[in-house]
């Protein structure tokens, strides 16, 4: 069985003072007491002082080094993995634990911080961070202590021991956008990234029967922060927002397969699904990829009427692929030619 191990991030001797040191040392303390392993940058300062109280109390150290020397590694380092990634090597570090604690630093524990709240990791955050706005902390995926004592090392732990629980598993992250948001418009219809402001329109969509009698998401905050990513983008009608694309790219057929949801009752059947979709596809065949395909349940004809005005056709049908409360369904596939997009557009311009 695999032990749970926490990351830990903070600056080096010189970028974090005494008091920051003396709770590293609680905290790495109460990690080996639970047994649990620690991953950090394997270099002084927070990284020596919190693994030398874990190893003390029993736990493990992994140290990922910047560099290619295993020597760079503090003593207490139980194994060292030289990374010769300098910098990069932050994404390992922000993926090698279940939850991230951090400390106080300078930029670079600033830089791990705002990774692992982009990609939405259990993370506590000890102490004023000087360069940090502390607005960035209030999402689902973060708790913040702005003044944490020594004796409040077991209550950290407990915290993000609830926050693991509680996060949903994390995800491979979907890649970069393939288009400038700029880029995705239709009169007063546009695209634009999801960002955290967002959260309240996604808590709308999946708390709608409607919406969950076809998409079975959780409507908890800590589950909807995974749509907080570069292929997620927002449905803006005359700047308010009605909506969401989430989209995934098979690079081998050259594929981009999206997901619509509108999520405001009042403007389903406005037209701005079919419109979302055409913006979309227009950018997505101008980024120069060849086609847009989509699985639809068979009995969603809203959604059907829909994809059809877009110009997709239905190539195949899967027979009982869905789950659903009643027993499973069947779905239909349907994709998308730059040709097709375009003839749909000239029966809408004939009408």
């Amino acid at each position: 069985m695999r032990n749970r191990a926490i990351a830990v991030l903070g600056g080096r001797s010189g970028n974090a003072g005494t008091t920051s040191l003396a709770l590293a040392e609680a905290v790495g303390a109460e990690i080996g007491r639970r047994g649990y392993g620690m991953v950090t940058g394997g270099e002084g300062g927070i990284a020596e002082v919190a693994q030398l109280a874990c190893v003390a109390e029993g736990g493990q150290t992994l140290g990922l080094l910047k560099w290619n020397r295993l020597d760079d590694a503090t003593p207490a380092t139980t194994w060292a993995l030289p990374t010769s990634m300098d910098l990069a090597r932050s994404n390992i570090l922000n993926w090698a634990g279940d939850g991230v604690i951090a400390f106080e630093g300078r930029y670079g524990t600033l830089g791990e911080i705002a990774l692992a709240l982009d990609t939405g990791r259990p993370l506590i955050v000890l102490g004023r961070q000087p360069f940090l706005d502390e607005r960035a902390l209030d999402v689902p995926t973060c708790r913040y202590f702005p003044d944490p004592k020594v004796e409040e090392a077991a209550a950290i732990l407990d915290t993000l021991e609830e926050l693991i629980e509680a996060c949903a598993p994390a995800l491979v992250r979907p890649g970069a956008a393939l288009f400038d948001d700029g880029t995705a418009a239709q009169g007063p219809v546009r695209l634009r990234r999801t960002v955290p402001e967002d959260l309240a329109l996604f808590r709308q969509a999946f708390g709608d029967p409607e919406v969950r009698r076809w998409w079975d998401q959780s409507a908890r905050p800590e589950d909807l922060a995974r749509f907080q990513h570069e292929r997620c983008l927002q449905i803006i009608d005359d700047e308010r927002t009605v909506g969401f694309i989430e989209y995934e790219v098979d690079d081998d057929s050259d594929t981009v397969r999206p997901k619509i949801v509108i999520a405001t009752p009042e403007d389903r059947d406005r037209g701005l699904g079919t419109t979302a979709l055409t913006v979309f596809a227009s950018a997505v065949f101008a980024a120069g990829h060849a086609r847009v395909a989509l699985l639809s349940d068979a009995d969603n004809d809203r959604a059907l009427r829909c994809y059809e005005k877009v110009g997709f056709r239905t190539v195949g049908r899967l027979r009982s692929y869905l789950p659903g409360p009643a027993g499973r369904h069947d779905a239909l596939l349907l994709d998308l030619l730059p040709d097709d997009l375009a003839s749909a557009e000239e029966k809408k311009n004939e009408h």
